[in-house]
C-alpha cells in the first residue's frame, strides 16, 4: 500500500537531499543536491557508477538535446 497517493507511478529514485525536502520544515535542503547528471563507471560499458536525481526540477527543459 503506497504512503502517499501516486507513489506507484512515480518510479524516479530521488536523491536523499530531495527525499527529505518533500517533508515539512526541510525544504531548503533541496537545493543541496549534487546529483544533477549521470556519472558513468570508466570503462563500464555504460553502466553508471551514479544515476542523475529524479526530482522533477533536475531534468532538462523540453527539447533540449544531449551535450
Amino acid at each position: 500500500m503506497s504512503a502517499r497517493p501516486g507513489a506507484a507511478a512515480d518510479t524516479r529514485e530521488l536523491s536523499p537531499e530531495c527525499t527529505l525536502a518533500r517533508q515539512r520544515g526541510y525544504e531548503d535542503v533541496h537545493v543541496a543536491c549534487r546529483r544533477l547528471r549521470d556519472i558513468p563507471l570508466p570503462y563500464g560499458g555504460g553502466l553508471l557508477l551514479v544515476r542523475r536525481c529524479g526530482c522533477a526540477c533536475h531534468r532538462p527543459p523540453v527539447g533540449e538535446g544531449k551535450r
